[in-house]
This record gives C-alpha cells, sequence and structure tokens, in this order.
C-alpha cells in the first residue's frame, strides 16, 4: 500500500513540475503535498527521493527538498537530447502512426489552434496565464502522441522526463507570446502533415527545426532575464 501511496506523490510531483505549478528554486513540503492528495509524509518522503535521483529535486541540508534550477548549459544539452530523439522519432511515427494516433494530432492542433484565436480576439500580445496552461498541455500532448506513435517503449519516460526539465528551466521566464503560439501551431501542422503523409526524412527535419527554434527561444529569454538581474544589482 506504502508504494502506491509513493506513485501517487510521485505522479502528483511530476504533474507539478510540467504544468509550472512548482518554480526552480522552490521548496516542496511533504506535509503540503501530502494533504493535496489525502495521504502522509512519509510516501511523499519516498516519491520525492525518486524525483531527487532522477534529477529534478535537489536534498539540500537543513532545508529539504527543492526544485533544481538548471544552468544555461544543461538546458543546451538537454535540448540536444530532444533534438536526437523526437527528431528520430517523427521519422519512425510517419511509418508507424495509427488512425488513432493521427486523429489525437488532429484534435490536438484543433484545440491549440482554437486557443490561438482566443490570444488574437483578446487584442492582447500574451496568451492569459489559464489560455498557457492549456497550450503548454496540448503542446506536451503533441510530443508524447508522436513518441507513442514511434512504438519505441522506452522512449516514452526519457522523453517525458526531459520535457519535465525543459518546463523547469523554462519556468517564470517562458511567455507565450501571440507570436510564439502562432509559430508553434505553424511548426505543430507541418510536423503533422509530414507524418500524416508517410514522408519519414520531412518529418524529421520539421521536428529538428520545431525543437532548435524552441532552444534558440529559451535562450534568448534566459539571456535576456540575466541582463535583466544584473542591471538591477
Amino acid at each position: 500500500m506504502s508504494a502506491n501511496y509513493s506513485q501517487r506523490a510521485y505522479r502528483h510531483i511530476r504533474k507539478k513540475l510540467l504544468d509550472g505549478t512548482v518554480s526552480p528554486g522552490s521548496r516542496l513540503s511533504y506535509g503540503t503535498i501530502g494533504k493535496e492528495i489525502g495521504i502522509s509524509a512519509t510516501p511523499v518522503r519516498e516519491a520525492v527521493g525518486q524525483l531527487a535521483s532522477e534529477g529534478f529535486v535537489e536534498l539540500v541540508p537543513q532545508l529539504g527538498a527543492v526544485v533544481r534550477e538548471l544552468t544555461r548549459d544543461e538546458a543546451i544539452e538537454l535540448y540536444e537530447l530532444r533534438e536526437a530523439l523526437e527528431s528520430y522519432a517523427a521519422a519512425r511515427a510517419a511509418e508507424r502512426i495509427s488512425e488513432r494516433q493521427i486523429a489525437e494530432l488532429t484534435e490536438n492542433l484543433k484545440a491549440s489552434a482554437a486557443l490561438v484565436e482566443d490570444v488574437r480576439k483578446s487584442g492582447n500580445a500574451t496568451a492569459s496565464q489559464e489560455i498557457a496552461k492549456q497550450f503548454h498541455a496540448l503542446d506536451l500532448g503533441f510530443h508524447m502522441t508522436i513518441i507513442e506513435a514511434s512504438r519505441n517503449r522506452r522512449m516514452v519516460k526519457v522523453v517525458g522526463d526531459s520535457h519535465i526539465l525543459t518546463r523547469i528551466f523554462q519556468a517564470d521566464r517562458h511567455e507565450f507570446q501571440l507570436e510564439i503560439l502562432e509559430q508553434t501551431q505553424t511548426e505543430h501542422e507541418a510536423i503533422t502533415l509530414a507524418i500524416q503523409s508517410g514522408e519519414t526524412s520531412s518529418a524529421h527535419d520539421a521536428m529538428l527545426r520545431h525543437i532548435r527554434n524552441s532552444l534558440d527561444l529559451t535562450l534568448a529569454e534566459a539571456d535576456d532575464e540575466s541582463t535583466d538581474r544584473w542591471w538591477a544589482e
């Protein structure tokens, strides 16, 4: 039973990391997390230990569990990993994707397009927090559907973990501006078209461009943040 509770806590914290609820450097309270899902602090502590072994959390003396803060170099390495794995997965998906998974990608694109349109109609340059959260969830779902369509089960967790680390690095600095949402939507549509058409090289290259553009954006925002902090000091 304790193992089940520990896994519940593990999944709960992973979700919080993915949706940006907890930011880099923030402390994870075992008691608070336990209350959120109705369990004691002990299985939460076990879950945090697992997350620490996977590199998402640091156990700091006298402080406890703290969400990791990734360096710029670590972010680059992370995106290089995603380039290799997800571009390969997109090419394999073009060969192996099922009708159900094509339908999932199509529905995903419709939902994200609707969010982009909502932002356009609002007259704001940046999405609201709620729309940003929904768009991020759709973005993750899009990528994971393609990974699953590659039919390489070992990649599912590796890529899932890489998206958590990406989210940790982006937290509090990645704004969902309309221009970025539109670019992401266009790139997702290009990837989907290539996969649906069975064009392996096109699917590979479209995914590669998408991830490299995401890296460029993330690093630019991180550099801007560093410059602002330097001026503030």
